[in-house]
Parts: C-alpha cells; structure tokens; sequence
C-alpha cells in the first residue's frame, strides 16, 4: 500500500539521524538559559491513529437522510496519507506553539437509514467512505513554573479543522425509490478556541515525562473538543530528543454539522525533536 512504503522511508530516515546522534558526544545542558535568547524547536513526528466517528450522510430534498459508522482500528491498512509537524518559539516564559496535522482515512463500512422502509423501517447497505482531515493549531503560552528540568506552561488559541468526506453507497442494480444517488460527500471547516496546559517533568539528566491537554469549542463551531497527550523523553544531546507517547483527539460537532456527528482519533505518537 502506498502508506507503508512512504512510511518505511519517513521511519528509517529519521532512525538513522537517531543512531547518529546517539554515537555522538552528548553536549553538556547548560545550567541557566538566558531568559533574553530566543529558542526554536523543531519536531516531525509519526502518530497513526485509530478512528472512531459517525458520517451524516446528508441527502438532497426529498431523499432519506442516514449515517455512516467511521470506525477505523488498522491505521496501516486504512492509513493512505499522513503528515505531521510542531513548531515552537520561545523567549524567557513566553513561547508560541504551531501544529499541522493531515489524515487521510478510506475504509468499509456500513451505512444506516432509519425509517427509509415503509413502516418506518431501517434500511442498511454497505459502503466506502474516505475522510480526509486537516487540523492546524496555533497557541501563546506562559510558563507558571519553571525549575531544573521541569516546566507547567498555561496556553490559549485557536484549533482549525478542514474536514473533507466521502461515501459510496454499494448497491447492484436501481437505486431505491428513498435514494437519488450512491454518492455523498461534503468539506466543512471549524475554527475553535481552545485553553488547556503542557510541560515536562524531568526524570534526571537525561530523561523527562512530556505532557499537554486543552479543551476548546464551547459552541463556537464545534460544541466540544479536546486533546490529551502523555509520554516519556530521552535527551541524546542537548539539541536532539526523542518522545514516544499516547495521544487523543476528540470533537463533538454537535447537531449544526451537515458531516459528523462526532470525531475521535487516538494512538501512539513517536517525536523527533530538533532544538536550536
């Protein structure tokens, strides 16, 4: 598939700059940082989620309306696309935060028309979906608390999210009376605020437990969504790190949404952080 085979490239280039670093000498952490430098961290990274979502399958006037069940658990095999990058910038105990994160779903499922039969009646078919997501994110934050190498940062900003999806219906031979066409798809986009906190707490010279969670939506486009991530580090150098960890996603999009209902992603991450 085309996912795995970009992906082996993407894993064994960074792996190498991985064992690179690791035969390197480690730099020494300096004891103060000056509060007037500016910093910049760089951080590709590998997060393959699971999926779990319903897809309104919103027809035109006069057609009976359904959903679409989106549960996904084989990232491999249903992954075709992904991209991830998060920036910072940090001056003393100010820092602003970027995020880009693109997905690119397809599988099988099953979709539901409740009350499509007469009698009022629930009609199933199965069907192919594909969901494609892009979510930015862009954040101030403050550090409260700063000693050694740990840190407890408050943030606030705003979450965008480009949702673009398709379905079709499998159907051999004429279309229902209830269906005018086996196609559906639509794009949406939400901008949501969000607030929430990060940091790190440091495990000695070497070691450090990342952390980050934010809440955001409050009927501004999406009713709720939140996001939650954990892990643990490994300074190879002071410029280089490493992060494997546990990430969710969530939205509720509440009953306005002409495409989901609601929206999780979740799944191990893998973080190669460049700091300079």
């Amino acid at each position: 598939m085309r996912s795995k085979s970009w992906l082996a490239m993407f894993v064994g280039s960074v792996l190498a700059v991985v064992l690179l670093s690791a035969s390197a000498p480690a730099a020494a952490t300096p004891d103060k940082e000056d509060p007037t430098a500016w910093q910049f961290a760089i951080t590709p990274y590998i997060w393959l989620p699971s999926l779990s979502g319903s897809m309104k399958l919103e027809p035109s006037a006069g057609d009976a309306s359904g959903n679409l069940d989106n549960s996904s658990d084989n990232s491999l095999e249903n992954l075709d696309f992904v991209g991830m990058l998060d920036l910072q910038v940090r001056k003393g105990q100010w820092s602003l935060l970027a995020d880009v994160i693109y997905l690119d779903f397809s599988d099988n499922g099953t979709a539901q028309f409740p009350g499509a039969l007469p009698g009022g009646g629930e009609w199933t078919t199965a069907a192919d979906w594909q969901l494609q997501a892009l979510v930015f994110e862009f954040a101030g934050a403050y550090s409260v608390w700063r000693e050694g190498g740990g840190n407890l940062d408050l943030l606030a900003g705003i979450r965008y999210t480009t949702l673009e999806g398709e379905a079709s219906l499998d159907i051999a031979g004429p279309l229902p009376d209830w269906v005018r066409s086996p196609t559906y798809s639509k794009t949406e986009s939400y901008v949501d605020p969000i607030i929430g906190l990060r940091g790190n707490l440091g495990l000695g010279q070497k070691w450090f437990l990342p952390y980050y969670f934010d809440v955001g939506g409050f009927g501004v486009d999406a009713d709720l969504t939140l996001q939650a991530f954990a892990g643990i580090g490994y300074h190879f150098a002071d410029w280089f790190s490493t992060v494997l960890g546990y990430r969710y996603l969530y939205y509720d999009f509440g009953g306005e949404s002409e495409l989901m209902e609601d929206l999780s992603l979740y799944g191990g991450t893998l973080g190669f952080n460049f700091t300079f």
